[in-house]
Parts: C-alpha cells; sequence; structure tokens
C-alpha cells in the first residue's frame, strides 16, 4: 500500500499508465473540484510523542497497586464489560479520575449524546490539567475540521486522524479521490481502546455513540468490552502510541488553517448548546452529565476482577512490502491448544482463508466448536448477512454447532442493553471474543469477515484467566440459549431450520418483509470481499 506521502503529490503515479486516458473526465471533473473545496497539505515532520509514565498518586493509581498486590509483576485484573451502562459509566469514571493522561483511540466517535457527553468529560479534564490524546478514524467522523483543529488549540488536548482523504468538502471530489486511491483509503483503523494515567484502561468491541450505550431508539447493541488495570496497561499505552506516532496519523491541527485559538470560547458555546439539546435524555438515564465521584466503585472493583496474564495485540499502523504483522495471525494461540470446546462469538462471519478447514479440523479432534453469529433481524447491515448466509452450510459441514442471536431476545438481555428512557426496535449482535477450554480468552475489536481480517486495522486481548474466560463462556451461553438465539441445522430434506423456544422455521428469521427484499438483492452485489 502506497505510504500517505505519496498522497497529495503526483497523483497519477498510482494509476496504470492506461488509466490516466481512462479517468481523465474524471481527473479533469477533480481539478475543478478542487478550486471550490478545501485539501489538505501534507504536514512536516511531527515530533514522536509517546504515553506519559503510569500517574503516581489518585484512584486511579491506588486500583492498580491493588492489583499488582495481589498478582505481582505479571497478573493483570480484568473486569467483563457486558452490560451498556457499564460500558459508558466506565469510561466516565476513568475520565473523571485521570491526573494525569488519558488516550482514547477509536473507529467511530458519534456526535450524539453519548459522544458528546464523553468528550465534555474529556475536555473538562484537560480543563483541570490532564493530558488528552483523541484518534479516531476518519471514515464516518463526526463533527467538522475546523472545530477538530480549534479544540487542538487546547493546551491539554490533541486530536489525530487516521489515513483522512486529502480533499475535505464537496459531494463529487471527495468520492472521486476515493476512487482514485481506492487501496489506500479502504484501509480503515477499526482499533479501540481507551486508556487513563497509564493505570487502568477498557478494550473491546464498543464504538463511541448511542447504540453501544443503550441509548439509540432505532437499536442498541449486544456488545462487550474488558476493563484491565495492572502491569498490562502499559503495553496497551505502547500500543496506541505506535499508532498515534505512524505516518497515517494526521494532525487535527492541520485540519483548518482557518482555526486558531481565540475561537476556543465560541466552540465552548457551540458545545454547552449541543449538551443543553442532548440534556433530557442524559438527565433520564443513569448517567451522570457533571463530572462525578466514582471512588466508591474503584474501591471495590480490584475484589470483582479476575487475574490473568495477558498481551495485547494489534495489526500494524502501517503497511510495507512483504510480511506484516496481522492481528489474526496470533489467533492461533487461542483455537490450536484447544482440546475440549471452542466459542465464537462475531456479528459478521464471512469465512476468509482456511476457516472452514480450520474448523473441520478441531471439530474432527474432538473440540465442541460452537458459533455465535448475527441472524438476518439482528443484523444491523443487512449486506453482510446476505454473503454469509451462502456459509451456513458449509459451516454447519464441519461439525461446528452455529447459532443466530435473535433481534427479540429475552427480557433479560434487554435489560443489560437498552439503557432507560431509550429501547431499541431491536438488538444487534455487535460482540466479538472468542473462547478456548474456558481457560484462556479474546477480547477486541476483531470480526471474522474479509475486511477485519485482510483490509482494516484491528487490536485486542488475549487473556489467560480461567475465572475471566469462565465468566465470559457463561456469558455466552446465555446469549445463546433457544430463548436467545436460533440454532441453524440441516435436516433429512437438505433443507436449512432454524430452532428455537419459538418452534421450529424453514425461512430465516427477518425484521420485516422490506429487509427479506433487501437481502434477495443485496446477495448479487460483487463486494464480499469489502464486507
Amino acid at each position: 500500500m502506497p505510504s500517505s506521502s505519496s498522497r497529495p503529490g503526483n497523483r497519477l503515479q498510482l494509476l496504470h499508465p492506461n488509466a490516466s486516458i481512462l479517468l481523465l473526465p474524471l481527473l479533469t471533473a477533480l481539478s475543478l473540484s478542487l478550486s471550490s473545496c478545501a485539501t489538505l497539505k501534507k504536514p512536516g515532520p511531527q515530533p514522536e510523542v509517546v504515553s506519559l509514565d503510569p500517574a503516581p498518586s489518585g484512584a486511579l493509581a491506588d486500583v492498580s497497586r491493588e492489583i499488582h498486590k495481589r498478582g505481582g509483576t505479571v497478573q493483570s485484573g480484568f473486569h467483563l464489560l457486558e452490560r451498556n451502562d457499564e460500558g459508558l459509566a466506565w469510561r466516565l469514571a476513568l475520565a473523571d479520575h485521570a491526573q494525569s493522561s488519558i488516550d482514547a483511540q477509536y473507529f467511530i466517535w458519534q456526535g450524539d449524546e453519548a459522544g458528546q457527553l464523553l468528550l465534555h468529560r474529556l475536555i473538562a479534564a484537560a480543563d483541570r490539567g490532564v493530558r488528552v490524546r483523541i484518534l479516531v478514524d476518519d471514515l464516518t467522523l463526526a463533527g467538522d475540521d475546523r472545530a477538530i483543529a480549534t479544540l487542538c488549540h487546547h493546551p491539554n488536548v490533541d486530536i489525530k486522524i487516521f489515513n483522512p482523504g486529502f480533499v475535505r468538502r464537496g459531494l463529487f471530489a471527495p468520492l472521486v479521490e476515493f476512487l482514485i486511491y481506492f487501496k489506500e483509503l479502504n484501509r480503515r483503523m477499526h482499533n479501540k481502546l481507551f486508556v487513563a494515567d497509564n493505570r487502568m484502561a477498557i478494550v473491546g468491541g464498543r464504538n463511541i455513540g448511542n447504540e453501544y450505550f443503550g441509548l439509540s431508539e432505532k437499536y442498541n447493541f449486544r456488545d462487550l468490552d474488558v476493563l484491565v488495570a495492572g502491569p498490562l496497561v502499559p503495553d496497551i499505552s505502547e500500543a496506541f502510541d505506535e499508532y498515534w506516532n505512524s505516518e497515517h496519523a494526521f494532525p487535527g491541527k492541520e485540519l483548518s488553517r482557518a482555526a486558531k485559538a481565540k475561537d476556543l470560547p465560541k466552540l465552548r458555546r457551540r458545545f454547552a448548546r449541543d449538551m443543553e439539546k442532548n440534556r433530557p435524555l442524559l438527565a433520564a438515564s443513569p448517567y451522570p452529565l457533571e463530572r462525578k465521584d466514582w471512588s466508591r466503585d474503584l474501591r471495590a472493583l480490584p475484589a470483582k476482577m479476575h487475574a490473568g496474564e495477558a498481551h495485547m495485540i494489534q495489526d500494524e499502523p502501517v503497511t510495507h512490502q512483504g510480511e506484516q504483522r496481522r492481528l489474526v495471525d496470533t489467533l492461533d494461540y487461542l483455537a490450536a491448544p484447544s482440546h475440549e470446546e471452542l466459542l465464537v462469538v462475531t456479528p459478521y462471519l464471512l469465512p476468509v482463508g482456511t476457516f472452514l478447514e480450520d474448523l473441520a479440523k478441531l471439530s474432527s479432534e474432538g473440540v465442541d466448536v460452537k458459533i455465535l453469529t448475527g441472524s438476518m433481524g439482528s443484523n444491523n447491515h443487512t449486506v453482510a448477512h446476505s454473503h454469509y448466509k451462502k456459509y451456513r452450510r458449509p459451516l454447519i459441514k464441519t461439525g461446528a454447532t452455529l447459532r443466530e442471536f435473535k433481534h427479540q431476545p429475552t427480557a433479560s438481555v434487554r435489560a443489560i442493553t437498552d439503557v432507560p428512557p431509550a429501547t431499541g426496535k431491536f438488538v444487534s449482535l455487535h460482540t466479538k471474543t472468542l473462547v478456548g477450554d474456558r481457560t484462556r480468552c479474546f477480547i477486541g475489536s476483531l470480526n471474522l469477515d474479509p475486511r477485519a481480517i485482510i483490509l482494516n486495522t484491528e487490536n485486542g486481548l488475549l487473556i489467560d484467566s480461567p475465572g475471566l474466560s469462565k465468566e465470559l463462556a457463561a456469558r455466552i451461553d446465555d446469549w445463546s440459549t433457544p430463548e436467545n438465539a436460533w440454532q441453524v441445522t440441516v435436516d433429512d430434506r437438505k433443507r436449512l431450520r432454524w430452532e428455537s423456544s419459538e418452534g421450529t422455521v424453514t425461512i430465516q428469521p427477518a425484521r420485516s418483509f422490506g429487509q427479506r427484499i433487501s437481502d434477495f438483492f443485496f446477495q448479487f452485489l460483487p463486494i464480499e470481499s469489502q464486507l
């Protein structure tokens, strides 16, 4: 993949010699569009900035020291964040108690109630002297360039954008740029982590937005993170630094040359107005609108945490000629030693490479392989499901047990997914995890599809912890019951059957007839490699 240094210089060097003729009309249109659209300029060399040392004092340091006392210099503490309200509450708690630094890295950061609330707390932390660094992928970035650049003038706030398009405004020109630089711009940063004081961290599947924290009326995700304290946290901070200092991390201050420090008060007033608009929903939710003392929760945390050893793993932020480090390559560590059981949970399932053969080998060796993925009804991207469905029979043929999560699960699952007063119209599976023999697990951002395994960058934790793994496996068992999931089988007449507490059907469950129509047409789109 070309490095960012090739943009926006000699653009034709990336094209086939004949492509300049074929694309001449598009390039002409692009040139005309650029005269009226803002474009980024490649910044000069950026100074390397690394994580601060662990904070010497404070509530987060106290938790970390307690974990060190219990587990020594090797074992860390882990707490599952299954409930959506816990997912946001613990991020707010870490932000509210941070004393020296906060580092946040996400694929999506929406400008809705949840996104605004967390940003509000990060700015409040920066106001009291905490260094805040935010790294967000550019593909679905919420917020305009000038606001981001203005916020970077705060003395304690720095924002970077991963792999941005250089054409920032207009309708036609950004599309043309994406088509010309498709291979480069198609690689997105799907990583997710949050670190406070280099003492505690959150890693997992949640982005920042209402549906990840139970506040959406459209749908809410059944998702998963893990809260970490102890000797592993500096490794997570180092993983963040690798992306922060990569050539693809574009400095937010360079997004707009018009942004000035004097614009900060005006931007703050705008944020205050946005928070006021969001107040009705947030005030009715359990999330505190302003900084809160979470000391009691933090003091109680070490006793709830499972001890274990873990490794932070991630893809390289920049690809090079030849070999590159891919997260998925290390997952053999989890699957290969499994002797009794392998649990796989993924919202999007499109087998890549030898995945089917590997499952069949595990099954033939007596390993009980259980897969939980989304039904069509619970899938927020119907197009992904439309291409997954042709793999149902091959997956079942491997000997694995295949279940699909219901979009209307039990009241107990809804209770940990929706956060009052919000109630989503359906529940969508978004958890990405694997558990081997109920002794070790992976929790992270990795879906089992081509985009995650081949195109995007991903991260996650490989954790050796029987206590945590058993708890996680019990959660998966609950999500997989006949009340919460359909078991997909093939009958004697080679027909697919969906069996659950609702009975047995031979037509895949869906949310509506309209979704079935979309599913029918989506299956013919030749885009599986991009899903």
